[in-house]
């Protein structure tokens, strides 16, 4: 258990790293005002109108010390807390601000750090909030403030009137600063965001197909060397079929097992010559209810055991429904959907096909297991995981293949049991239709 729980502390949180890294720059500020109050103190020997601002600097200071003690607890920092310590930065800054001279106190352009923090962590909208309470609290501060000796020498107590041109000034240049951060800055890190995601799925695509490199390697040359053990299966069963001794369940046995020989020799002749369709333009089409039918009923061939009911949703609309484009290795995809629910412990299966005005959807649902949590998160992703039985390729092989379609795989375990695996295509060329609007 100790073991575990060094790993998960161990963990590198970047929310909680960003948190760490605010407390700090308030920690360093903080010590800046208290040198600034001991200055003070020192020059002019008297405690007068300081007490404002020690009360507030020691408030700041507790709340400081609880944020870091929080940061060793396994509590997420979630967006919200992260705006809540920034706006605790405003308000105790205006509270700081406003025993120590107000807008005249040159620390005052301080309230530009909360805003550039939230412009590169936070969303726009709490970026617009930050900025909004930052820019009220020093408007305030022109003329709500307590006079400190150090930067309000000749004011008065209680003093209220407009501030000087040179305060005035400032006040601008933080409206003119606070806009530009909030609206650039803010766009440029999503940009890099966006970009940044946009590397990481290119390098996970480039993994994917190296790994599906990998296999489609291993698989010709596992076709090749399959060609002769299955030669000579299939003249050793010829030879026992002519056999007029051989009894009546064996004959049917030897049948059988003739049969599926044959659709060995036929699925690695047929890939061997899919290997050599490479171009977009060798691809075929047909209509969605006839490739359906087609896949399924050669798959049913190899898994006579598994019941597999297929069905068209889309009723009166003609039963074949829009054509689509598919070669070998999208029937090869399809089949290991069916692979995968026929594996699932599952007796029977069943298949649906639907289509829209833009895309056909063959949906194949089980009553077996249902899908592991991980291989759900995990979908499309660079990742060969264990399914049961299997290899645990079946599902990137066929992702893969789909997404070169245009397509997408969506999984879903079902409420009443089992499992479904929905396959969406795109309808083929002159097929697709605008919805009316």
């Amino acid at each position: 258990m100790y073991a575990v729980n060094a790993n998960r502390s161990s963990i590198y949180n970047p929310s909680l790293d960003n948190l760490r890294s605010l407390l700090i720059i308030r920690s360093i500020a903080l010590l800046g005002q208290t040198g600034v109050l001991a200055y003070v103190l020192v020059a002019s020997r008297t405690t007068e109108s300081l007490w404002g601002v020690t009360f507030s600097l020691l408030t700041l200071a507790l709340f400081t010390t609880a944020s870091l003690w929080r940061t060793t607890r396994p509590w997420p920092v979630t967006d919200n807390e992260f705006l809540a310590q920034l706006l605790v930065d405003v308000l105790g800054w205006t509270a700081l601000m406003y025993f120590a001279g107000g807008a005249n106190n040159p620390f005052v352009s301080y309230y530009i750090v909360p805003l550039v923090i939230s412009a590169a962590v936070l969303p726009w909208r709490y970026t617009w909030l930050v900025a909004g309470a930052s820019l009220l609290a020093y408007s305030l501060l022109l003329y709500y403030y307590q006079p400190f000796p150090l930067f309000t020498p000749h004011a008065h107590p209680g003093h209220t009137s407009g501030s000087n041109v040179h305060v005035l000034g400032m006040w601008f240049n933080f409206l003119f600063s606070a806009g530009l951060i909030t609206y650039f800055v803010v766009r440029m890190g999503a940009t890099l965001r966006q970009q940044e995601a946009m590397a990481v799925a290119q390098r996970e695509d480039r993994l994917r197909n190296d790994q599906i490199m990998a296999v489609a390697s291993l698989a010709a040359g596992t076709a090749h060397e399959l060609g002769t053990p299955l030669s000579t299966m299939t003249v050793l069963v010829e030879e026992m079929l002519s056999d007029t001794t051989l009894p009546p369940q064996a004959r049917e046995d030897c049948t059988l097992l003739q049969e599926q020989l044959l659709q060995c020799k036929a699925t690695l002749t047929e890939l061997t010559r899919t290997a050599e369709l490479t171009t977009a333009a060798q691809r075929q089409s047909g209509p969605l209810g006839e490739f359906v039918e087609r896949c399924v009923g050669r798959w049913a061939v190899r898994r006579p055991g598994v019941i597999c009911d297929v069905s068209c949703d889309n009723t009166g609309e003609g039963a074949p429904g829009p054509r689509i484009e598919f070669d070998s290795t999208l029937c090869q995809a399809f089949d290991n959907l069916l692979n995968n629910a026929a594996d699932s412990g599952s007796d029977k299966v069943a298949v649906s096909y639907r289509w829209s005005d833009r895309e056909a959807e063959i949906a194949v649902r089980d009553w077996g297991e249902g899908f592991a949590p991980e291989l759900l998160q995990d979908i499309g992703k660079p990742i060969i995981r264990n399914s049961g039985p299997g290899l645990g390729i079946g599902l990137l092989l066929t992702h893969a293949t789909v997404e070169r379609y245009g397509g997408r795989i969506e999984l879903c375990n079902r409420r009443d049991g089992g499992a479904m695996a929905t396959l969406y295509l795109p309808l083929a060329d002159g097929e697709r239709r605008e919805p009316e609007s």
